[in-house]
């Protein structure tokens, strides 16, 4: 996408095959690191390149879709209602909240193999195929908007300030590994157009209606709108083999404690390697999970011979991760004193999904 850091790219991907052949100590092992690293590449830009349309097969196999399909159909939401920005973030938020694997009842992996069954009935497959080839939906694989971006602090929060983020270094920690994120980073959400319901302007503004992560900020939350530089390198993450590229290019395998047991046992997850962000700092100032990507991407392992399985799973709206400063403006808002009170909150939507 950029192409001031393919040369970066390129080396990157050399040193990698480097390590491989050095640790592996052999032709054999190294060519056939080669071709795995290349198949990954392969795979991700695929994804990334193809209309929602394309992925239809994507989304029916991605526990998060997989539950916000079978909860919009047991709903009477059609593809009209889904059209609406707001609505199909709040769905997401609500399918993300059923997932979670510290929810404290287990049920989290029922959940997720009803909603992976059910949802290839033909209703629910023909209400996935309308949804993903409406051009109203476009904005879910839209890349990171560079003059939308929102930042949302609550007053508990030790965030960075955007203008002096540090920029990671070293290795890797266990939390990092744990959670997928980098320790200190800003972590702004797009701003929707269009929605009907002006209450919902974010994934995260769904997110706090819902209640859907482990996030409880103290209120009154701050709010910023952030104009993004127009040279800032972003990663983009569409899909779960989008994922699957960035921590086999920028893991260390060396250091790599294992998947969480806990995230095993009680959800089925192996989160597998998780990316270095000091390495990641390299050639992006961010990394951005879509809409299409937070559906499709979110709980759905891949795996290779090479990396082995990962699974991202601890990001809960479309969000970018900034590692580096990318900020031409910065705009305060008026703060939120309380969760949006989205009309959502009051609706008796089912958000079961089904048998």
């Amino acid at each position: 996408m950029f192409t001031k850091s393919a040369a970066k790219r390129d080396d990157g991907t050399r040193r990698l095959l480097e390590t491989v052949e050095v640790r592996d100590g052999g032709v054999d092992k190294a060519f056939i690191g080669t071709a795995v690293l290349l198949g990954q590449r392969r795979r991700a830009a695929m994804s990334s390149s193809l209309e929602l349309s394309d992925r239809v097969e994507d989304f029916l196999r991605a526990p998060v879709a997989a539950v916000m399909f079978a909860m919009a159909d047991r709903n009477d939401l059609g593809a009209d209602a889904l059209a609406d920005a707001g609505t199909a973030c709040v769905l997401a938020s609500w399918a993300l909240s059923e997932l979670n694997p510290w929810a404290g009842d287990g049920s989290a992996l029922g959940t997720r193999a009803k909603a992976l069954n059910v949802v290839r009935s033909r209703p629910i497959r023909e209400l996935v195929d309308s949804v993903l080839a409406d051009p109203r939906n476009s904005w879910w694989s839209a890349p990171s908007e560079r003059n939308g971006q929102l930042l949302l602090r609550g007053q508990d929060d030790q965030l960075a300030d955007p203008r002096q983020l540090p920029v990671p270094v070293g290795p890797i920690s266990g939390w990092e590994t744990y959670a997928q994120k980098p320790e200190r980073a800003v972590i702004t959400t797009t701003e929707l157009a269009g929605s009907e319901h002006a209450e919902i302007w974010s994934s995260g503004h769904a997110d706090l209606a819902c209640g859907g992560s482990d996030w409880s900020p103290v209120y009154p939350v701050e709010q910023y709108r952030l104009q993004v530089a127009a040279d800032a390198r972003v990663f983009e993450v569409h899909s779960a083999a989008d994922w699957h590229a960035l921590a086999a290019r920028y893991g260390d395998a060396g250091t790599h404690r294992g998947s969480d047991p806990n995230l095993q046992d009680l959800a089925g997850i192996d989160n597998g390697l998780a990316p270095t962000w000091s390495a990641v700092a390299v050639d992006y100032d961010g990394v951005h999970l879509s809409f299409a990507g937070m559906l499709s991407a979110v709980q759905a392992p891949v795996s290779d011979a090479l990396t082995g399985t990962t699974t991202l799973w601890a990001w809960n709206w479309e969000c970018t991760h900034w590692i580096r400063p990318a900020f031409a403006a910065i705009e305060t808002l008026s703060a939120l004193r309380e969760p949006p009170e989205s009309s959502y909150r009051s609706r008796s939507w089912d958000r079961s999904v089904g048998i």
